[in-house]
């Protein structure tokens, strides 16, 4: 284990030279566990180089550090060595970028993937062959009964479900262009129509089928519960309204249970452990979902396009629909549902590691590295149980004391004009994805971007990576979070509104707030640590703010 993760003065310095940026998307502002570690930054970094060469980025992929366990990211461009070289002139770069080898490759698999609409290959690929795939290997983990294994066989399990994991994290980053080329496409387009992207994004509202794969799955539910003059008050309940009935949920409950709810580590809980949840989430998840005027969206906006470049602006919104398919539904399925099933074979370890006095908490195995989960199963040796109490107390400090979101020096975009076309398209894409996806940086508290056009004023649950908070959401609640994941899709309905401080117009929090026709802040500052739990509050997306009425 690092020294880092036990020393007790924090000093945040970047990892090498150039700008580093703090990766909140996946685990807002809490460090990575040990656990995990390694084999997200490795299977990260080789995902996102994948991705760079199949569409032709001028980037060998992008780099991925940790500092105190907090990942930081930073692009390497092609030919590009660890130290960052002032940015040359721009006809140096358009010869660069026309005579490199590798930059010549490079513009060529731009031009083909734009031509063959290679996102489509990438998305029915995707639907058609991996996702069914993926799923049956998670459900053949899943069935593994781990209290018949002993240690050994215990570790073993783990060991190929992180390796699982690892790999779906790899081809997640890898196909990732299938949905965020043709968003990213569209989002620059209409900024040079003059499109806010905040505005561009409802043109995608509805296209996203993750997440309402629940109220889906549960039809026969909602049917048998529209007959009941009295609702049932738990999931055995409603498993006894009939066969059908039953077997709807437990089909649900094999494909969710064990997905991360509350954040996309391994320290995050599943939905398997919170009966009270599992419960709402199946008498909520039963409603239908928001009906999108989508046709009537796309033509005001539309409307704001030059007609000559109509008929492009009808393709891009086609072809974004067509990719945004699968964001959710890959990242569940790929990420979120191996993540859990670490977790699984984590907290049985920790029970019995506990049980033998080598940790004092269950939680705390999250604080051990592969090899030392390895080491103390097999009675070898490892950590003492104080150290890792220790791990677990610094990683809640350095998400306390919130880690700076840029490291070194500023660097400068890349020059797009410099660039030969098809590659500047792809790279302008790429951009555009981690521009509106990365939080938008407000000076004023309790300000960001707002989603939908409503305001809503109802009961705030403020929720701190702490799978307690969500055993009390209730229906109308103001959903108050660092940043969100699909597997909270299944309890979302429940929320009146949602607050997140982090992300942008196409995050996660933003695209299912708007599938699910919920108000919504996102990149709100401050909003875990000013809003008060329990307190009343009016989320004003027009505004871009969130206000405390009454703290009661």
């Amino acid at each position: 284990m690092n020294d880092h993760l036990i020393q007790t003065a924090i000093d945040f310095a970047a990892p090498a030279p150039g700008a580093w940026e703090l990766e909140t998307s996946h685990h807002g502002l809490r460090p990575l566990s040990p656990f995990l570690r390694d084999t997200y930054v490795a299977s990260f970094e080789a995902g996102t180089a994948e991705l760079a060469k199949r569409w032709g980025l001028p980037l060998v992929g992008v780099r991925a550090r940790l500092v105190h366990g907090c990942m930081y990211v930073r692009p390497q461009g092609v030919g590009e060595g660890d130290k960052p070289a002032p940015t040359p002139p721009k006809f140096v770069m358009k010869l660069v970028a026309r005579l490199h080898p590798e930059m010549r490759r490079r513009n060529r698999s731009a031009a083909q993937a734009w031509a063959q609409k290679l996102w489509r290959t990438e998305v029915d690929h995707w639907f058609d062959v991996e996702r069914s795939e993926v799923i049956a290997r998670n459900l053949a983990l899943q069935a593994v009964d781990l209290a018949t294994l002993d240690n050994h066989e215990l570790d073993l399990h783990i060991a190929d479900t992180l390796s699982h994991f690892g790999e779906q994290l790899r081809f997640n980053m890898s196909e990732h262009g299938g949905d965020m080329m043709p968003t990213g496409d569209l989002l620059a387009h209409c900024a040079h129509w003059g499109i806010d992207a905040t505005i561009a994004m409802t043109l995608l509202d509805g296209s996203s089928p993750a997440t309402i794969e629940t109220a889906t799955m549960l039809a026969p539910l909602a049917q048998a519960l529209e007959a009941l003059a009295v609702q049932p008050t738990s999931v055995e309940e409603m498993r006894a309204m009939g066969s059908e009935v039953r077997d709807a949920i437990d089909a649900w409950h094999s494909m969710h249970a064990w997905r991360l709810v509350t954040g996309d580590d391994v320290d995050s809980a599943t939905m398997a452990e919170m009966p009270v949840v599992q419960f709402a989430a199946l008498l909520v998840s039963t409603r239908p979902s928001t009906t999108h005027a989508h046709a009537a969206a796309t033509s005001n906006v539309r409307a704001q396009v030059p007609a000559a470049d109509r008929p492009l602006f009808d393709e891009l919104v086609g072809e974004a629909r067509y990719g945004h398919r699968q964001r959710d539904d890959v990242r569940g399925i790929r990420c979120n549902w191996p993540a859990g099933l670490i977790r699984r074979g984590l907290l049985e370890a920790g029970r019995r590691l506990v049980a033998a006095g080598a940790l004092h908490e269950v939680s705390h195995v999250f604080e051990l590295t592969p090899q030392e989960m390895n080491a103390c199963l097999r009675g070898g040796r490892g950590p003492i149980a104080d150290e890792s109490g220790r791990r677990a107390d610094f990683r809640n400090e350095i998400e306390r004391l919130s880690p700076p979101r840029m490291l070194g020096d500023p660097e400068a975009p890349p020059m797009l004009d410099a660039l030969p076309t098809a590659m500047a398209r792809a790279t302008e894409a790429m951009m555009m994805n981690l521009q509106f996806d990365a939080t938008v940086r407000q000076t004023r508290p309790l300000h960001g971007v707002g989603i939908g056009d409503a305001t809503y004023r109802g009961r705030a649950l403020v929720v701190n990576n702490d799978a307690d908070a969500f055993d009390r959401i209730e229906a109308g609640d103001v959903l108050v979070a660092v940043c969100t994941g699909p597997s909270i899709n299944a309890i979302l309905p429940l929320a009146g509104a949602l607050v997140v401080e982090e992300g942008g117009p196409v995050c996660h929090a933003a695209i299912v707030a708007r599938e699910f026709g919920i108000p919504a802040l996102v990149g709100t500052l401050n909003a875990t640590t000013a809003i008060p739990d329990g307190a009343e509050v009016e989320v004003d997306p027009v505004a871009g703010v969130v206000r405390v009425l009454d703290t009661r």
